[in-house]
């Protein structure tokens, strides 16, 4: 439902923006506090005292739920759930979730559960609308009641709920709401000039699933035919089913950053339950198999970061999903890249801009069979400061089945760029943006998220001798204009340069959300100072072997960007877009500093590179492909020719 809700912005947080150099065996990676510019999660709102429709008293209310399902319900302690997860817990170099031991060593004991506090902190409510021809509705104001003045509006501020079958999720931090008090589950609806349904209701408190009730065929509405304004659970807080969603996990595996010797694997539970990830190696099935445990915490969704290390380079592996002790039968299926600096063949995909709900591109990525997948930016369309929209958009873009298949079978990295940042063309100075990193922290599992003083989702990545630079031009970025303004901050400039001077590579791909030669829109080109330095470090530093990587523009290019002087060489760019989203026209003629050599509009399409560094000269074969999987584009490129 489109409308105003409360949010809360203020400082920017820094949380988990050093590299991820994890160690086999560490803490549970769940959970943080929320920066203060991170859009938390509304508080209740109290109303005025109502009169208390339900019949249920208080004790009765917490009676009728499972002894299961309230067990440390009235612990006494802490506010905070013991080793439900911290910042310092998640972002310490040695902070991925515990698993035996490799090779023989004793293993590690699993993370205990969370002992949960006898008052709320941490109120999530996830709640589905029947998928009925009038269920759903956008003109009526919703709310819960756990008593007769804690009512919490059910609103995401940037989203369209309450839709036909979906399930719509809303956190609320700071409640402050002894367990005690709680005597009823009420849904009140005001001003329903458009009636709704729900079927299903569960909620968590502090992450413990506590409610749970299905089936549900209540009307809500301000009057009609069968429509009523409140109702409240004659069961009181109960569990009557198990979850809302098809699965308790909900949403994942997602095949994250890799090294030759590491990987991460990202899932998303209802709740806040025991998540274990059963790791084999199929390349070796005799190796012992790994196990990792941790407890997924609403303050992050509800996602669960799973840092592997100590695996053996360029061999397969299988991870297997389980939750509460059953297989859930879902697998992430990855291959680890060979050794750094190895000669590879390596196919490559990536694309952005995905707007549109159907995505059957992805199915068309999938039949290249790439090594790794790199999303470079508009990975939803949130276009929203807001923390749970921006959630809402990361968990739909993983519920398109396409591309959660591609996801769970292909290694992937991504960076965003300013739809899925906060908003179109934003840059540093739009509000915020530490929650957009917060959502993307959540749900994008690269290696690292800038640097400790310097926080975004710029990050490097090798596959063999290649490697790969992913950049952020969002959160650090100036407005346009000053012919001094930059496109990445001081220091993402000194880390590109220093990670540019290391590397041997025989190809170095440098990836950005916004393209590198002019447009007519957002360019590279309209911070000079950027670019320049930039472009002037490759040719005076003698770099080799760079070739561009962009997206943004709604219209696929393969082009050289002309360069001069003593150490250049023509700069390839591959721009790749749209994935899913509408796409325009080629230009008629060509950017006065850069040679087309193809160009396809009008539909959707991503792009291919197979690069081959056990060749005498190395080589670049980069092409564009439409959503049939028709080539459309193609540009070879020489390793003897990017020097």
């Amino acid at each position: 439902m489109d409308a105003a809700g409360d949010t809360l912005d203020g400082e920017e947080a820094t949380r988990d923006s050093a590299p991820m150099d994890r160690a086999e065996v560490g803490v549970p990676e769940a959970g943080g506090d929320a920066p203060e510019d991170s859009a938390v999660p509304r508080d209740a709102q109290d109303t005025p005292p109502a009169e208390d429709s339900s019949a249920d008293a208080p004790d009765a209310a917490l009676d009728a739920a499972p002894d299961a399902a309230m067990d440390g319900a009235m612990d006494a302690g802490s506010d905070t759930p013991r080793d439900a997860g911290t910042d310092a817990a998640r972002d310490a170099p040695d902070g991925d979730a515990r698993g035996d031991a490799p090779d023989g060593d004793a293993p590690d004991a699993d993370p205990p559960p969370p002992v949960f506090p006898a008052r709320i902190g941490h109120l999530t409510l996830a709640i589905r609308t029947g998928d009925g021809a009038f269920d759903g509705t956008d003109d009526n104001t919703l709310s819960v009641c756990l008593t007769a003045t804690r009512c919490f509006p059910l609103n995401v501020l940037d989203v369209d709920d309450f839709r036909r079958g979906e399930i719509d999720v809303y956190h609320f931090e700071g409640v402050d709401l002894p367990r005690a008090s709680v005597d009823r589950v009420e849904v009140r609806s005001a001003r329903g000039a458009d009636a709704w349904r729900p079927t299903c209701i569960e909620m968590q408190w502090d992450g413990e699933p506590v409610h749970c009730a299905d089936g549900l065929r209540t009307l809500f509405g301000n009057g009609g035919a069968g429509e009523v304004e409140r109702w409240t659970d004659p069961a009181g807080v109960h569990r009557g089913c198990v979850t809302c969603y098809p699965s308790v996990l909900t949403h994942g595996p997602v095949v994250g950053a890799q090294g030759s010797t590491a990987a991460q694997v990202m899932v998303r539970t209802d709740a806040t339950r025991r998540v274990a990830l059963r790791v084999t190696d199929t390349t070796e099935p005799a190796t012992p198999e790994r196990r990792l445990v941790a407890w997924p915490a609403p303050e992050n969704d509800f996602t669960q970061r799973f840092a592997l290390t100590g695996l053996a380079p360029d061999h397969g592996y299988s991870a297997a999903v389980e939750i509460d002790g059953r297989d859930t039968m879902a697998r992430a299926r990855f291959r680890t890249p060979p050794r750094e600096g190895a000669p590879v063949a390596l196919r490559l995909a990536f694309g952005s801009c995905s707007r549109d709900f159907a995505q059957p591109i992805f199915n068309t990525i999938a039949a290249q069979r790439p090594e790794l997948f790199v999303l470079v930016g508009d990975n939803h369309y949130a276009n929203s400061p807001d923390l749970q929209s921006l959630w809402w958009f990361y968990r739909r873009s993983l519920e398109v089945p396409e591309r959660g298949r591609l996801l769970a079978a292909t290694p992937s990295l991504a960076i965003w760029d300013d739809h899925d940042f906060v908003g179109n063309n934003t840059d540093r100075t739009s509000p915020g943006r530490a929650s957009a990193l917060r959502a993307f922290q959540d749900y994008m599992p690269v290696p690292s998220y800038g640097q400790p003083a310097d926080p975004g989702v710029y990050h490097r990545a090798s596959h063999g001798d290649v490697d790969l630079f992913l950049l952020d031009v969002r959160y650090g970025r100036d407005p346009p204009g000053p012919s001094s303004a930059v496109m990445v901050t001081e220091r993402q400039m000194a880390w590109l340069e220093g990670e540019l001077r290391r590397s041997t590579a025989t190809f170095k791909l440098l990836a950005s959300g916004t393209i590198f030669s002019p447009t007519g829109g957002e360019s590279w080109l309209e911070y000079p100072a950027s670019r320049n330095r930039l472009f002037d470090f490759i040719r005076v530093n003698r770099v080799t072997g760079v070739v561009l990587l962009a997206g943004d523009i709604h219209r696929s290019h393969l082009r050289r960007i002309h360069r001069t002087g003593t150490g250049a060489y023509d700069l390839p760019e591959v721009v790749s877009s749209p994935l899913a989203n509408s796409s325009g026209a080629c230009p008629a003629s060509a950017e006065p500093d850069a040679a087309q050599v193809a160009c396809f509009g009008g539909a959707n399409s991503f792009a291919v590179l197979d690069i081959d560094t056990r060749l005498p000269d190395p080589r670049v074969i980069a092409r564009l492909l439409d959503e049939r999987g028709v080539e459309r584009g193609r540009m070879v490129l020489l390793r003897s020719a990017l020097r």
